[in-house]
């Protein structure tokens, strides 16, 4: 009768040669992980796209804020193509669904800057918002104009989306934007003081201003298709036209895709601002 230990070994033996020649292969390969299968498939490494929200990342904010320090931010010096699509929202949510089926559907992530009287208004948006991996940001609680304010009565309108957000459980990131864009220039000094840099943009698609004087979705996408830049802002709308059309939703798509043939990288505030240190 054979020794059944022998066997045993050449059993050991066989595995530990096949272990040995898979280590083998994968290094010899250059990147290329050969997976055993019936076709014998090789499979090239690769950087997998990005799936995770850029809000979830670890962000330096004191870092961030003292860089940017004294600045409303039209654009992040960076040679890199990203691009931040940032979409204010504070008139009504009509663009809502659309924007963020159009995000998911290109697996685009970017920054929201809500006020506090639409996270009350419209918390399920919010809660869709967030949910999608997006990241809000802070603009004011009623959008009212800061220049034509004391600085206690603009203080109060940067906490109200602060308590705001808190009443929903919802965090936010440190990036602060005037309601249309003016401020007196000890407003940044205050907007700072907050804990916030302020951001303006690069382009305004002019979206918000909706189908008057003819505009439609093709204008606005060729407007920001046109003037954006490595570490560009572009400024949009959930829905603010006076008229309920969502010309920025409507062109979303389009800007996405044209961009994105042309090597652009859409990126959350969070991400630009921390490449751009």
């Amino acid at each position: 009768m054979s020794n059944p230990s022998k066997y045993v070994w050449l059993v050991v033996l066989g595995t530990g040669l096949a272990l040995f020649a898979g280590v083998f292969a994968f290094w010899s390969g250059k990147g290329t992980l050969i997976i055993p299968s019936e076709k014998k498939q090789a499979v090239p490494l690769q950087k997998l796209p990005e799936t995770a929200p850029s809000a979830s990342r670890r962000i330096d904010v004191a870092q961030i804020a003292d860089k940017f320090k004294g600045k409303d931010v039209i654009q992040v010096p960076l040679n890199e193509k990203l691009f931040a699509l940032t979409f204010d929202g504070g008139g009504n949510e009509n663009g809502v669904k659309e924007i963020l089926d159009i995000l998911a559907k290109e697996r685009v992530h970017s920054s929201f800057f809500l006020t506090g009287n639409f996270m009350k208004k419209f918390p399920q948006a919010v809660s869709a918002i967030s949910s999608g991996g997006h990241e809000i940001a802070n603009h004011t609680l009623s959008h009212k104009n800061l220049k034509e304010m004391s600085a206690q009565d603009a203080a109060q309108e940067i906490a109200g989306f602060e308590e705001a957000a808190r009443a929903q459980s919802v965090s936010w990131a440190p990036f602060f934007r005037f309601p249309y864009g003016t401020y007196k220039k000890e407003d940044i000094a205050l907007v700072n003081g907050a804990g916030y840099v302020a951001v303006r943009w690069t382009v305004d698609s002019w979206g918000w201003q909706g189908k008057a004087d003819g505009r439609a979705a093709e204008f606005v996408a060729g407007r920001v298709i046109e003037k954006a830049v490595p570490g560009g802002i572009a400024l949009m709308h959930l829905g603010s036209a006076k008229d309920g059309s969502t010309l920025d939703a409507d062109a979303l798509a389009d800007i996405i895709r044209a961009l994105g043939a042309q090597g652009y990288r859409f990126v959350t505030l969070s991400e630009l601002f921390t490449r751009g240190l």
